[in-house]
C-alpha cells in the first residue's frame, strides 16, 4: 500500500489527538501500515486521558461568563459546599476533581473567591486546613482569565521558607492545573543553576525558595518580572522575619508595585512594618480560625512530660521501642544533634526505620528521605530539625516528640501541626526539662493552647547507655560527632530570646555528656564560669544577681576553622527581637541587634597575665591607700602610714657617674683586644698569600728557565760514555755537598739555589736529578 514511500510514524501519532473538543482515550489501535506489514500488535489498555480543545469563541465566552459572576456582589462565599459552586473555568474543575478536592475547606472558602477578584489577602489558618489550594486556585483562574500564554512570561510568583514544603507546592499545582497550558517551574537551592537559568524566560508560574530566587535577579539576565500580576508569600511570617529579611527587601523591590499580594500562614503577621514592606493595598484579612477556642487542631491530643537533661536519650530510646508500629517525628533544635541521634539509633538497630532530615544534606538526598517518609505508613521514625516544621503534609502521622523546647509559641503551633492534619487524630508529646516548665506552660496558656502533663512509667523505660559507650570507644568518629552534638545544643540555649524559659546557668552539662556517651565533658568555647564574687560589669548590672552564679558568652578569635564554620550555622539569628548582638556576619542576613541584658563581652586584644607571674614581677596587686584631708596616707587602723625612705638626687647623680666611668674603661679594653684580634687575623691571611705566591714563582722559573740550546750533540756524548759517568759521579757529591751545607737554609731559598745549580746540567744528569727529586 506505502510501497516506495517513507511514512514517519511518530509524528502521525503525535497529530493523532488533537482533533476534537473532549476526548476520551481507549484501547490503541495499530496502524495500517503496521498491518499490512505483517506486524501483530497487542492491545495494550491506555488511561483514560481528558484533554480539553476550545476555540477562540468559546474561550472568550467563558472568560467573560467568569469576570461577570466575579463582579456579581450577590454572590456569597459562605453559602458554598463544593468547589463547583464557584465562579471556576472548566479546565481548573476537572483538574480539582482529578485530584479528589470536592468539598473546600472553611479558608478555602473564604479566600478564593476574594483572590479571584484581584483583592490583597492577609490570611490566616490552623495546620493542615488547606491553605496552599486556597492560592493555587486563584493563581491559575486570574492568569486563565487574562489569556495568559507562554509569550507572556512570568506571571505568578510564589515564595516558600524551605525547599521541601516548594517541592510539595509544585506537585499540587501539577495536579490541579494540569489541564492548563501555563509552564510552572520549582528555583529551589541544591539543583542545576545552569538548567534553571536557561529556562527561566519561558515560565509563567514560578515556585522558590527566597535564596535562589534573589541569585537569578542578581544573576539571570533573563529574569523578567515586568508582566507579573499575583506574588503569594507561604508562611509568610517565616518570610518576613529577620532570617529573611535582606532577601526579601531586595525581591521586593525587583517586583512591579502595581501586582495582587497573598499572604498565607498558620501563624499569621500583624505587623503594620511587614506589611508595609511588602506593599499590600487594603488587604483582606481572613482569620476563621481566629475566634475558636484554641489555636490548634480540635483533634490533636496535647501532652508534655518534665525529663532532665541527662535522661532525654534515655526517655526517646524507650520511647521509640515502646511504640514500633507508628509513624514519628522527632524534632531536635540543630543538625549536629539529628545526624548524632540517627548515627547512634542506627547502631541499636530500633524496629523502626530512622530517617534523617535537616538543612546541612545533599538536596538529592533530601529529597529521596522526604518522599519515602511520605511513602511510609506505619513503623517509620524521622530525626529533623525546624526545617520540616512548616508547610510540609506528612500524610497520616502518629506521633510528633519535640525532643528540644521550641523558642516560641508560634514554632510550637507548626511542629504540632504535621500530625492531625485535615480532620484526623494525632498526638503530640512536648519534652521540657524541670526549670522550662512554668514559663512555657504560661505561654501556651497565654496562646489558647491547651496542654496535659503525663507520667513516665520507669518500669518501661531502658538505658542504652552502656552500649553507647562501648560505640563510642569503638568509634573516634562517632565520638567526634558526639562532642559536636553537645557544643551545637549549649549553643543554641545561648542564643535563645526567651531567657525566662531558657536558663543557661542551670543546664547539668556534664550529666548532660555522660548521657551522649561522653566520658569526659566537651570544652565549650564560648563559655567561661564567672569568678566567685566578681563584681558585675556595666552591661550586666541589670541582672548582676544572675551573673555572679551564671555563665558568662565569651567568642574567642583564635579558634580553628572548623569551629568557625559550625559557629556560622549555630549562631545564626532567627528573629528580629532576639536579645544578642550580631555574633557573626552572614551574607545572606546581616543583621544589627541591640545588646541584650546578659553580659557578652568581646576579649581584650592584652594577653592576659596571671597572679603569679605578676608577683614574680614584684608588682604590687590590689593595693589600697587611704589619704586623710591632709593628703597623708592612712593604715587600715586609723594610724599614719610611715613615710618612704626620701631619694638623694646627688647621690644617685654620683653613682651614675662612677658607673659611666666604669662602663667607658670597660668599652675601651673590649675594642682594645677587637682591634689587636683583628690585627693578628690580618698578618696570618698575609703569610698566607706570601707562600702561595712563592709556590706559584717556582713552577713558574721551573717552566720557563730551562733552555735546550745549550745541550751537547748526543753522539758526542753517547761516545764518551766514561767521561760522563765520571763527572756525574762528580757532580752528585756536588750536590750532597751543597745540601749538607745549606741544610739549614730556609726551603724557598733551597729551591732557588737547586734551580741555578741544575743550568750548567747536562740532559742525562737533569734526568736523574728529577728522579732523585721524585723519590
Amino acid at each position: 500500500m506505502n510501497k516506495g514511500r517513507y511514512i514517519n510514524f511518530a509524528r502521525k501519532k503525535k497529530f493523532k489527538g488533537r482533533s476534537g473538543h473532549y476526548i476520551n482515550g481507549g484501547d490503541e489501535v495499530p496502524d495500517e501500515a503496521d498491518a499490512s506489514d505483517g506486524w501483530q500488535r497487542k492491545a495494550k489498555p491506555k488511561q483514560r486521558v481528558n484533554t480539553f480543545k476550545f476555540s477562540v469563541k468559546q474561550e472568550d465566552a467563558e472568560i467573560e461568563r467568569l469576570q461577570q459572576l466575579y463582579e456579581d456582589v450577590s454572590f456569597q462565599a459562605a453559602s458554598v459546599t463544593t468547589f463547583t459552586e464557584f465562579p471556576l473555568s472548566k479546565k481548573t474543575l476537572t483538574g480539582l476533581q482529578e485530584a479528589g478536592y470536592v468539598k473546600p475547606t472553611i479558608i478555602q472558602r473564604d479566600s478564593i473567591l476574594s483572590g479571584l477578584r484581584g483583592e490583597d489577602v492577609l490570611a490566616a489558618a490552623k495546620t493542615g486546613s488547606g491553605k496552599t489550594l486556597a492560592f493555587l486556585v486563584p493563581i491559575l483562574e486570574r492568569l486563565y482569565v487574562h489569556r495568559w500564554t507562554r509569550m507572556d512570561g512570568l506571571g505568578a510568583l510564589i515564595i516558600t521558607p524551605t525547599r521541601e514544603l516548594a517541592l510539595q507546592i509544585f506537585e499540587t499545582m501539577a495536579q490541579v492545573g494540569k489541564h492548563h497550558d501555563f509552564t510552572t517551574g520549582l528555583i529551589i537551592g541544591g539543583q542545576n543553576l545552569k538548567f534553571e537559568r536557561s529556562r527561566l524566560h519561558n515560565l509563567n508560574i514560578m515556585i522558590g525558595t527566597p535564596g535562589r530566587l534573589l541569585q537569578h535577579m542578581d544573576e539571570n539576565p533573563l529574569f523578567d518580572a515586568t508582566n507579573l500580576k499575583v506574588v503569594v508569600l507561604d508562611e509568610a511570617d517565616r518570610c518576613l522575619d529577620m532570617g529573611f529579611a535582606t532577601t526579601m527587601n531586595a525581591i521586593i523591590e525587583n517586583l512591579p508595585p502595581v501586582r495582587q499580594t497573598l499572604l498565607f500562614s498558620a501563624t499569621q503577621t500583624k505587623s503594620v512594618c511587614d506589611l508595609v514592606r511588602v506593599k499590600l493595598t487594603n488587604p483582606r484579612y481572613i482569620a476563621p480560625h481566629e475566634h475558636e477556642q484554641t489555636a490548634t487542631p480540635v483533634k490533636l491530643q496535647q501532652s508534655y512530660v518534665v525529663v532532665a537533661l541527662s535522661d532525654k536519650l534515655t526517655m526517646l530510646w524507650s520511647f521509640l521501642r515502646t511504640h514500633p508500629k507508628q509513624k514519628i517525628i522527632v524534632f531536635f533544635a540543630t543538625c549536629k544533634q539529628v545526624k548524632y541521634f540517627y548515627q547512634i539509633f542506627k547502631k541499636l538497630r530500633p524496629a523502626n526505620l530512622l530517617l534523617p532530615l535537616y538543612g546541612g544534606m545533599n538536596q538529592e538526598k533530601r529529597n529521596q528521605i522526604y518522599a519515602e517518609f511520605c511513602g511510609k505508613k506505619s513503623n517509620v521514625c524521622l530525626l529533623a530539625t525546624d526545617v520540616a516544621s512548616r508547610g510540609l503534609d506528612f500524610p497520616k502521622v502518629n506521633w510528633v516528640v519535640q525532643m528540644d523546647c521550641p523558642e516560641d509559641v508560634a514554632q510550637y503551633i507548626h511542629r504540632a501541626g504535621r500530625t492531625a492534619r485535615l480532620n484526623t487524630s494525632g498526638e503530640n508529646l512536648l519534652v521540657l526539662l524541670p526549670h522550662e516548665e512554668q514559663a512555657m506552660l504560661q505561654s501556651l496558656e497565654g496562646n489558647k493552647i491547651p496542654i496535659k502533663q503525663i507520667k513516665i512509667d520507669e518500669r518501661q523505660l531502658f538505658s542504652p547507655l552502656v552500649k553507647i559507650q562501648s560505640l563510642l570507644a569503638q568509634s573516634p568518629e562517632l565520638k567526634e560527632c558526639a562532642k559536636r552534638a553537645f557544643v551545637a545544643y549549649i549553643k543554641s540555649v545561648a542564643l535563645m530570646k526567651n531567657r525566662k524559659v531558657f536558663q543557661l546557668e542551670k543546664l547539668n552539662l556534664d550529666g548532660y555528656a555522660q548521657s551522649l556517651g561522653l566520658n569526659v565533658t566537651p570544652r565549650v568555647r564560648f563559655l567561661t564560669r564567672a569568678a566567685p564574687g566578681r563584681k558585675p560589669t556595666a552591661a550586666g548590672a541589670a541582672q548582676s544577681t544572675q551573673t555572679n552564679k551564671s555563665m558568662k558568652v565569651v567568642l574567642e578569635d583564635d579558634d580553628s576553622a572548623n569551629d568557625q564554620s559550625e559557629e556560622e550555622e549555630l549562631l545564626r539569628v532567627k528573629r528580629v527581637d532576639h536579645g544578642h548582638e550580631s555574633l557573626l556576619s552572614d551574607d545572606d542576613d546581616d543583621r544589627d541587634l541591640n545588646r541584650s541584658e546578659t553580659s557578652i563581652r568581646l576579649p581584650n586584644s592584652k594577653k592576659r597575665v596571671s597572679k603569679a607571674k605578676m608577683v614574680k614581677k614584684s608588682l604590687v596587686i590590689s593595693k589600697r591607700t587611704v589619704f586623710d584631708e591632709q593628703g597623708v596616707a592612712i593604715d587600715g587602723d586609723g594610724t599614719e602610714a610611715p613615710l618612704p625612705q626620701r631619694y638623694d638626687i646627688n647621690e644617685a647623680r654620683l653613682k651614675l657617674q662612677q658607673q659611666d666611668a666604669a662602663d667607658k674603661e670597660r668599652y675601651k679594653q673590649l675594642k682594645k683586644a677587637k682591634k689587636v684580634a683583628q690585627k693578628e687575623k690580618e698578618r696570618k691571611k698575609k703569610l698566607d698569600v706570601v707562600m702561595d705566591e712563592e709556590g706559584d714563582d717556582f713552577g713558574n722559573e721551573s717552566d720557563t728557565s730551562v733552555n735546550l740550546d745549550w745541550l751537547p750533540d748526543p753522539d758526542k756524548i753517547y761516545g764518551k760514555q766514561k767521561q760522563s759517568d765520571e763527572s756525574a759521579s762528580d757532580d752528585e757529591t756536588a750536590l750532597s755537598e751543597a745540601s749538607e751545607q745549606h741544610s739549614s737554609v730556609p726551603p724557598a731559598k733551597k729551591k732557588r739555589m737547586i734551580l741555578n745549580r741544575t743550568q750548567d746540567l747536562s740532559l742525562n744528569e737533569a734526568e736523574k736529578l728529577a728522579m732523585n727529586l721524585l723519590k
